[in-house]
C-alpha cells in the first residue's frame, strides 16, 4: 500500500496524489490518504479543507496514524526486521529527486509536496482520467463556463496575492510575482493572439481591476461559497492557454487542459526569498517569463 500524507491547499493536495497515485500504479496496489493535517489541532497556516472528493479520485482513508500501520506488521511478523517492508520518503529538495519514483515498498509513506510534473509523468493517462470533476456545478458556474465556451481564444491569468501579500510568512518565501510580470505576459499573448478573451482568477479582484489593465475582452470570474476554488480550478482548464501564478493552484489549472498546443506562462521567480532549486517546476513546453 501507498499512504500519501495530504496537506495544504488544493494545488499541493493534487502534487501529494498524483505521485501516490503513479507509484500505487507501478506498484498495483492501493492508495490511501493520511487526512490528519486537516484535524484542527494540527492547522498552523491559512485553513484548508480536503478537496480531493470533489474528483473522480480512487483512494482509501487511514482510521489512525500511518506509524499505527507499522507497528501492526511489527505484530505480524515478529522478529523480522520491517526495513524491506516500510519506506518512508521525505522530500529532501524542491528540484525532482528520481530516487523518490523507485518501486514501492509493501508499505510506502509519502512526506512532503512533490512538485514537478516528473513524479507522475509515466501515469498522465490515469491521473488524468481520475482527475476529472465530479461535483454539483452552480448557475454562476455554469454561466463562466458559457462564456469560456463561446470566446474564440480564452486565456486563464490567475493573480493570487490573498495570504502571499498578508502572511506573515507566505509574503516573505513566495510573495506576490508582480505586475510587471503580467504586464509581460499579457503583451506576449496579445501578439499570438490578437483575437483572445482573457479570463481573470484572482482572491484580490479588486486589485486587478484597478491594475492590469488591457485592451482584450476580458471576464472577472468571481465564484463564490465551500467550492469555489475548485470552480475556479475546473474554468481554468477549460480555457485553452494560461498565465499562472507562482502558485500550485494555477500550475494545476493549466496542467489539466489536456490541449496539446495550450500556450502556458509561469514567473522565472516563483519564491522571494528561497535559495531552491525551481528548474523541475514547470513542464518543459511552459515558457517562463
Amino acid at each position: 500500500m501507498v499512504i500519501a500524507k495530504i496537506t495544504s491547499g488544493l494545488g499541493n493536495q493534487l502534487f501529494q496524489y498524483a505521485l501516490g497515485r503513479h507509484l500505487a500504479l507501478q506498484g498495483n496496489t492501493s492508495l490511501w490518504f493520511d487526512l490528519r493535517y486537516f484535524h484542527q489541532e494540527y492547522a498552523t497556516d491559512t485553513p484548508r479543507k480536503f478537496k480531493l472528493d470533489r474528483f473522480n479520485v480512487r483512494y482509501n482513508l487511514l482510521d489512525s496514524s500511518p506509524w499505527l500501520y507499522a507497528s501492526k506488521a511489527t505484530r505480524l511478523l515478529p522478529g523480522r526486521s520491517l526495513r524491506p517492508l516500510i519506506d518512508t520518503r521525505f522530500e529532501a529538495d524542491f528540484h525532482f529527486d528520481p530516487t523518490v519514483i523507485r518501486p514501492a515498498a509493501p508499505l510506502t509513506i509519502l512526506w512532503g509536496f512533490w512538485q514537478s510534473e516528473k513524479y507522475f509523468a509515466q501515469s498522465t493517462p490515469q491521473i488524468r482520467q481520475e482527475l476529472t470533476f465530479n461535483r454539483p456545478l452552480s448557475d454562476t458556474f455554469v454561466g463562466y463556463q458559457q462564456q469560456i465556451e463561446q470566446a474564440e481564444v480564452p486565456i486563464s491569468v490567475h493573480v493570487r496575492r490573498g495570504d502571499y501579500v498578508t502572511h506573515p510568512e507566505f509574503s516573505q518565501s513566495f510573495g506576490f510575482v508582480g505586475l510587471a510580470y503580467y504586464q509581460k505576459a499579457l503583451a506576449h499573448l496579445q501578439d499570438l493572439f490578437p483575437n483572445a478573451t482573457l479570463f481573470f482568477f484572482s482572491d484580490d479582484p479588486d486589485w486587478v481591476r484597478a491594475n492590469i489593465v488591457t485592451e482584450q475582452p476580458h471576464v472577472f470570474v468571481q465564484n463564490s461559497g465551500p467550492d469555489a476554488d475548485v470552480d475556479d480550478l475546473q474554468l481554468m482548464s477549460l480555457c485553452h492557454h494560461h498565465v499562472i501564478a507562482n502558485s500550485s493552484f494555477s500550475w494545476w489549472g493549466a496542467w489539466l487542459n489536456p490541449r496539446p498546443d495550450k500556450v502556458v506562462i509561469g514567473p522565472q521567480r516563483w519564491f522571494a526569498n528561497k535559495p531552491w532549486d525551481t528548474k523541475d517546476l514547470l513542464p518543459s513546453g511552459w515558457l517562463r517569463l
